[in-house]
């Protein structure tokens, strides 16, 4: 036998919580536009956290404004989709790698998670728990 796998290591750092069962997450194609009706964003980066013998995704976006009729404008902000499960483990109809995650509950992990991602990203002030 091989080498562990990504996926093999995800599994063993993370393992299942009981009770909780993994969110489906969606890998959307970096820096391409997601319409909607008043603008659109992108996702920028994907980021892997190393957080108490876990792995915790983030994703960096950025937003823009650009068809409301109050003007133009842009911010960027990080999304925390979860603790991993699984890495990619299989692709959507659209072609889209899925990744299973569970929510990062609790003020306080929420608190100094949002400490570790303001000091990797200074210039971010919104950072939300997906």
């Amino acid at each position: 036998m091989g080498a562990p796998g990504l996926d093999d290591i995800i599994a063993l750092a993370t393992g299942p919580v009981l009770g909780r069962p993994a969110l489906k997450y969606v890998h959307q194609r970096l820096d391409e536009e997601i319409r909607s009706i008043g603008g659109y964003y992108k996702v920028l980066e994907e980021g892997v956290l190393d957080f108490d013998g876990r792995k915790v995704l983030y994703v960096l976006k950025g937003a823009h404004v650009d068809t409301s009729c109050c003007g133009e404008g842009g911010l960027g902000f990080i999304s925390v989709p979860g603790y991993l499960s699984s890495w990619k483990s299989f692709t959507n109809e659209d072609g889209l790698a899925v990744s299973e995650v569970e929510r990062v509950r609790g003020k306080e992990i929420q608190k100094r998670l949002r400490g570790i991602l303001s000091k990797k990203y200074p210039y971010i002030n919104v950072i939300d728990f997906d």
